[in-house]
């Protein structure tokens, strides 16, 4: 997590991200589609990418691992236990990195909660 104010939009910040790392194996938690990704995609036809619902992941993905996972539009929709243990279980077992895009407003985070998820 970068701390304080960039003038990137969010889509561009994504975009940025996906090109930075280029993943093989991604893992998309939340929100099925977005701008950045759909263009990201059409430039590397060869990255798998694996969606996923907010909440638990599914058998089959939980026991997969990820080059990144982007997590949007997802915490929003849990309770702060929930993400915790949805962000920290993908920490551990199923990806290299992990990038969340969230509204602070909406889902009740605040910075310091993922820097207790030792994210940055």
């Amino acid at each position: 997590m970068t701390a304080g104010i960039s003038s990137r939009t969010p889509q561009q910040a994504l975009a940025a991200l996906l090109d930075l790392h280029a993943p093989k194996r991604l893992l998309l938690l939340g929100a099925s589609q977005f701008p950045a990704l759909d263009a990201f995609k059409q430039a590397h036809p060869d990255t798998q990418v694996f969606c996923a619902a907010p909440g638990p992941l599914p058998e089959e993905l939980a026991a997969q691992r990820f080059d990144l996972a982007l997590v949007v539009d997802c915490l929003e929709h849990l309770s702060k236990p929930q993400g915790l243990t949805l962000l920290g279980g993908i920490r551990n077992l199923n990806a290299s990195r992990i990038a969340v895009l969230a509204d602070l407003s909406v889902c009740g985070w605040k910075e310091t909660d993922f820097f207790s998820l030792a994210l940055q």
